[in-house]
């Protein structure tokens, strides 16, 4: 199974780019550091790999090419022009080579580091390892151990409320 993050972040990023022309007409601003991490998969050959429209590359490509240029398209998005064409289609292809060398070098490393940074930056995975983090220091050491536990106390609204008015020598905590 894939995680969903990777599957949402690509459905994301695709419509952006068939719909707004983002990267295309318009570049994301400088601040929009998603934005930017984005770009890194718009030319990787595996892209997209777990959404389903796995022709939005060449309804991009059918879209702005003839406004943008072909060719400038193709190299943003990192697509083989002449393998776009018709007549490439029926090229016969040499039977694909099976070998462990093989295998390592077709992996899409500009691809697998976007896909790794996307995980590693969802909020849901750094709570996630924040919480395991805390648990495993808890059985060292009790701060850790309560910290732990004072994320499940503020998510409970009764405990909340007891927490935010505890007092210590008549000061509210």
């Amino acid at each position: 199974q894939i995680p969903l993050v990777i599957f949402k972040r690509e459905k994301e990023v695709a419509r952006r780019l068939e719909f707004s022309g983002l990267y295309i007409t318009e570049q994301p601003p400088d601040d929009d550091v998603k934005g930017q991490w984005d770009r890194l998969v718009l030319n990787a050959q595996s892209f997209p790999s777990n959404y389903w429209d796995k022709f939005i590359k060449r309804k991009v490509l059918e879209k702005y090419g003839d406004i943008y240029g072909r060719e400038r398209i193709a190299e943003l998005l990192g697509m083989d022009l002449a393998s776009v064409e018709i007549g490439a289609q029926s090229e016969r292809r040499p039977a694909p080579d099976n070998s462990l060398l093989t295998w390592i070098t077709s992996i899409d490393i500009r691809y697998q580091i976007w896909k790794f940074g996307v995980i590693f930056t969802d909020n849901s995975f750094l709570y996630l390892t924040w919480y395991m983090a805390m648990s495993l220091l808890g059985h060292y050491n009790n701060f850790f151990f309560a910290s732990h536990l004072l994320d499940i106390a503020m998510g409970v609204k009764t405990l909340r409320t007891i927490l935010s008015s505890v007092t210590h020598n008549g000061k509210q905590v």
